[in-house]
């Protein structure tokens, strides 16, 4: 006859796997809910059609201001700082979700672009130019309120881009819209 009880040998392999063991003590902390993979924060909850709480106003999305130079093009006003950065914002009808996987397919499309993070309401992506190989960041954020895409399309380095940026964003225009190259 044993002298174990039948628990001890049920939680001997779980005390020698250290996962098993960090999950226990996971479990036993009460901090599961801040494990990142299972947390029950809802995927998008700082989304702007997705407000945490109901009753509050949803606030438009902001795009951090242009550098003060001539290498960068936004369709928010107050975030261009320089004369020639301000372009018009990409509207769009019905659901932003579907706009902007539609906006994603067209910013991949363009030459040297690679979208790199779609989140919700988000598309980032890395353009590299053709002369060079200079890295520019586009970031495109829907405003469902207004029903329009704002984007910001600026060269991490050097000074002026010779109108890459601004190039590029009306081949997006034309391609989110379905224009005529």
């Amino acid at each position: 006859m044993s002298t174990q009880s039948p628990m001890s040998t049920m939680s001997a392999p779980i005390l020698r796997n250290p996962a098993a063991l960090l999950l226990l003590l996971l479990l036993a902390a009460g901090a599961w809910s801040a494990w990142p993979l299972w947390s029950a924060r809802p995927a998008h909850a700082a989304q702007p059609d997705r407000p945490d709480r109901p009753d509050r106003p949803v606030q438009p999305v902001r795009l951090p201001a242009c550098p003060d130079r001539p290498n960068c093009v936004i369709t928010q006003a107050e975030g261009a700082v320089r004369d020639g950065q301000y372009i018009e914002p990409l509207p769009f009808t019905g659901e932003a979700a579907p706009a902007m996987r539609r906006l994603a397919v067209a910013l991949s499309a363009l030459p040297g672009c690679t979208v790199v993070e779609m989140d919700g309401l988000t598309v980032r992506a890395q353009c590299r130019g053709k002369v060079f190989g200079f890295i520019d960041d586009v970031v495109c954020v829907a405003d469902p309120a207004a029903s329009v895409v704002h984007l910001r399309s600026a060269a991490r380095s050097g000074w002026w881009d010779f109108g890459v940026n601004r190039d590029r964003a009306e081949q997006l225009r034309r391609r989110f819209l379905g224009l005529p190259r």
